[in-house]
Parts: C-alpha cells; structure tokens; sequence
C-alpha cells in the first residue's frame, strides 16, 4: 500500500447516488473505484455465503487494500445499514488509508423510483428491504461526520462534489 492513499467511502441508501458519485470522482479526479456489488455478486456467483456476524467485510476490505496498493485514490460504496459497513472505514484508516466518509442521499420514494428502473447489475434488493435500509442507513448516518453530504434527488449536479474533489487534489 502506498503512504498516504486515500479511500473514499461512498454511504448511502440502495439507489441513492453512489455510484453516480464513484463515477464522478472517477472522471473529475481519477479515482479508481471498487464495486462492492461486484465483489458480492462474483463471490455469490461462487457459492460463497456472508459471514453472518460480518457479511462481506473481509472480502470488500481485501479488494480495497488491493487496489490501494495500486492506485493512490480509490472509492467504495457501502449503504450505512449494518455495524459492518461502519467497520470498513475504520478498518481501512486502522490500516494506514486517509479515509473519507461521504454521504449520498436522497427522499425514499425517489430511490425506490430509481430502484424500480435499474437494470444495471446490482445485488438485488426487495422494495421493502430498500426501505429498511434507507432508514437504518439514514439513523446510522445522522450519528457521523462527513467529509461531504450529497442530495442526490434532483437533477444530476457534478458541481455538488467540487468540495470533495478539492480535498482530493
């Protein structure tokens, strides 16, 4: 692992944004992003099953060091919901990575709309465990410092992450 990388930890509910996020950060400031859904989708793609006290910690957290090891700036998503997500970033700054937290959020209604229109391939998610969580995910959040906090439920606006993309550069 390089000194210094820095990890951005996109949280947030399940079609909150996060991933628009990571793409942004990608383009403005050539951040290397690790798809935790994909890493969840090819590990259950295997048959491997989450451990049942940390889910997919472990595996998240070895692409992410891995990654860092070759690139100095990286980003994940996490959703905020379980002890876990939280666990990430501590993990990570405990393992020497400058850690951002960001916060992506928009009204239920409006990611349960983008959920119902997604067709890109995402761990899959009832309409009801979605707002599961969102709420815990948003209860869990209001108690956390955020490098930046992002609305997401209007109009796509790059200019919301100017802050973030400076603390980067």
């Amino acid at each position: 692992m390089r000194q210094l990388s820095t990890v951005v930890v996109v949280y947030g509910p399940k079609a909150a944004g996060k991933s628009w996020v990571a793409d942004e950060l990608r383009r403005r400031a050539g951040v290397q992003h690790v798809d935790a859904d994909r890493v969840v989708l090819d590990l259950l793609d295997r048959g491997a099953r989450p451990d049942p006290q940390l889910g997919w910690l472990d595996q998240v957290e070895a692409e992410v060091l891995r990654t860092v090891g070759e690139h100095p700036l990286v980003s994940v998503e996490a959703t905020g919901a379980w002890d876990s997500d939280w666990m990430l970033a501590d993990r990570l700054a405990a393992s020497g990575c400058r850690v951002l937290l960001v916060w992506v959020t928009a009204p239920l209604e409006v990611t349960l709309q983008r959920l119902a229109g997604r067709r890109s391939r995402k761990v899959p998610v009832s309409r009801q465990d979605a707002a599961w969580i969102h709420g815990e995910a948003t209860r869990r959040a209001a108690a956390r410092s955020f490098a930046a906090v992002l609305d997401t439920s209007g109009t796509p606006d790059a200019s919301k992450l100017d802050k973030l993309v400076t603390l980067l550069l």
